[in-house]
C-alpha cells in the first residue's frame, strides 16, 4: 500500500556539468552566483556572458590599439611583444566565440568554458602590459593604461552580468599588476593611485553583483512563466501544449529512423470522479499526485508522461512496439489499482483504462495516433475497470469514430462528449450525428435516460 505524498517535487535538471561543459572545479567556482541556482539557468547566465560578439569586437579593438600605440611610442622589444601577444589572443578569443555561437545555433552543446580560459590569460598578459607602462616613468603610457584598465572594467561589469565571480576576477587581475607598478613607482604621489585601485575594483564588483541580480530574475521570472505554460500546475507533469510538441519530435525522429515504433497510450482513471465527489477536491488532487508519481515510476526513463486533463494522462513510448506495450499497460494498471490512503478517509481503491496506437500501423501523424488510442481507451472502459485495449489488435483505427461512438451507451456517448475537446471539429460532428441517428432510431428510449 502506498501513502500519498504531500508535494510532488517535479525532478531535477541535468548534472550541473554537463550543462556547462567540460570544466574544472575552479570555472564552476567562477561562474556561479552567490546562490545556487538549476543547471539551465547557469548555462543560460553563462551564455549570456560569452556570446556578446559585439561587445568583444569591440574590447579587442581596443587592447589592440593601446598596445599598438604603446609599442609604436616606445619601440622597445617588451612593447613589441605585448602587441602580438594582443593579436594572437584577440584572434583566439574570437574564434571561440564564433564556434560557440555556431554550436549553440545548430542545437549542439557548445564549449562556453574555452572563452573563459582564454578571458582569464587575456587579462593576466594585458595587466602586466598596464604594469610596464606604470613602471616605465612616462606619463602618457601611464594615463593611458590607467583609462583603459578603468574603461576595460567597466565593460566587464557589463558584459558579464551573468557571471560576477569571473568579471570580478578579470577585474583584479586586470588591475592588480597596475596597482602595485603605481604603488612602488619613484614618482611622487603615485602610491596613492596604487592604494585607491583596489577599492575602486570593490566598487566595480558591487556593480557586476547588482546587473547580475536584475539578470538572474529576469531569467528566473521567464524560466517559472514559461513553466506555468507548459507544465500542470499540480503534478509536476508536462500538460497538453508541452505533448503535442514533444510528440512531434518523437514521430519525426521515429520517421527519420526507418518507421521506428512509436507506443502512445490514452489513460482514464476508473471511479475517481465519484471518489472526487466523495472526499472532496483536496483529496482529488492528492490522488492524482499520487498517481503521476506511480505513472512514473512504472516507464522508463526516456518514456514521457503528460497531464492532459482531469484524470486524464497520455504516456508517450518512443522505440516500443504493441506487443512490448502491453507489459507496461499491464504494469501500469497494476500500480494504480494499489489501495490509495487518504489521511482523514481511510483506503480509496480506483483504477485505470488505457488504450494504446502504435506508430505507423495506427496512425502516421499525432492526431491520428491520439484518436486510435483514445478510441481503443473508451473501448477499454467497455469492458470494465482496469482494462488495456491496442488499437492494432482491435482495428480501431481503420474505423471511422462516430459509429465506434454511436454503439456506446448513452452514459458513455455523454462521458465522450464530455472530453469533446480531444475529438477534431469534423469527428465531433460525426459524433453528434450518430447520436442523433440512435435517439431517432429509438424513440423508445425515456427522455433524459
Amino acid at each position: 500500500m502506498r501513502l500519498i505524498s504531500e508535494r510532488y517535487l517535479p525532478p531535477t535538471n541535468a548534472s550541473f556539468l554537463r550543462a556547462i561543459g567540460p570544466s574544472s572545479p575552479i570555472i564552476t567556482w567562477l561562474i556561479s552566483g552567490p546562490q545556487p541556482q538549476p543547471a539551465s539557468i547557469v548555462r543560460k547566465l553563462l551564455l549570456h556572458t560569452q556570446t556578446r560578439k559585439r561587445t568583444l569586437v569591440l574590447a579587442i579593438f581596443s587592447t589592440t590599439l593601446m598596445a599598438a600605440v604603446v609599442a609604436a611610442t616606445t619601440g622597445a622589444i617588451w612593447a613589441m611583444v605585448w602587441l602580438a601577444v594582443e593579436l594572437g589572443f584577440g584572434a583566439a578569443r574570437y574564434s571561440a566565440l564564433a564556434a560557440l555561437q555556431r554550436d549553440e545555433a545548430a542545437g549542439r552543446p557548445g564549449n562556453a568554458v574555452l572563452p573563459l580560459y582564454l578571458g582569464m590569460s587575456w587579462a593576466i598578459c594585458y595587466g602586466i602590459g598596464c604594469g610596464l607602462c606604470a613602471i616605465s616613468g612616462e606619463w602618457l603610457l601611464i594615463l593611458m593604461a590607467g583609462i583603459f584598465i578603468s574603461g576595460l572594467a567597466g565593460g566587464i561589469s557589463s558584459r558579464n552580468s551573468g557571471t560576477p565571480r569571473y568579471g570580478i576576477t578579470l577585474i583584479y587581475l586586470l588591475g592588480t599588476p597596475y596597482s602595485v607598478a603605481m604603488v612602488l613607482s619613484p614618482l611622487p604621489y603615485m602610491y596613492i593611485v596604487g592604494l585607491l585601485v583596489p577599492i575602486w575594483g570593490l566598487g566595480m564588483a558591487l556593480v557586476l553583483l547588482e546587473n547580475y541580480e536584475v539578470l538572474l530574475n529576469l531569467f528566473l521570472s521567464e524560466r517559472k512563466n514559461r513553466r506555468l505554460a507548459n507544465y500542470d500546475s499540480l503534478t509536476g507533469l508536462p500538460n497538453r501544449v508541452l505533448k503535442r510538441q514533444r510528440f512531434e519530435r518523437l514521430l519525426r525522429g521515429a520517421d527519420a529512423a526507418g518507421h521506428q515504433p512509436l507506443t502512445v497510450f490514452c489513460l482514464d482513471l476508473d471511479g475517481f470522479k465519484s471518489a472526487n465527489d466523495r472526499f472532496g477536491h483536496a483529496a482529488g488532487d492528492a490522488v492524482l499526485v499520487s498517481v503521476a508519481e506511480r505513472l512514473r515510476s512504472s516507464v522508463r526513463e526516456q518514456d514521457q508522461v503528460f497531464r492532459v486533463g482531469g484524470d486524464e494522462f497520455v504516456v508517450l513510448l518512443p522505440g516500443t512496439r504493441t506487443d512490448d506495450a502491453a507489459p507496461v499497460a499491464q504494469r501500469i494498471i497494476a500500480a494504480i489499482a494499489e489501495p490509495f490512503e487518504l489521511a482523514g478517509h481511510g483506503r480509496l481503491d480506483i483504477g485505470v483504462s488505457i488504450g494504446a496506437a502504435t506508430f505507423p500501423n495506427d496512425g502516421a501523424t499525432v492526431d491520428d495516433l491520439l484518436r486510435a488510442a483514445d478510441i481503443a481507451m473508451y473501448q477499454a472502459k467497455r469492458q470494465g475497470k482496469g482494462r488495456f485495449v491496442a488499437s492494432s489488435l482491435t482495428g480501431t483505427a481503420a474505423r471511422p469514430p462516430a459509429p465506434a461512438t454511436a454503439n456506446l451507451a448513452l452514459p458513455s456517448r455523454r462521458r465522450a462528449l464530455e472530453s469533446a475537446d480531444r475529438w477534431p471539429k469534423r469527428q465531433l460532428q460525426s459524433l453528434a450525428k450518430a447520436t442523433e441517428i440512435r435517439i431517432t432510431a429509438h424513440p423508445q428510449i425515456p427522455a433524459g435516460s
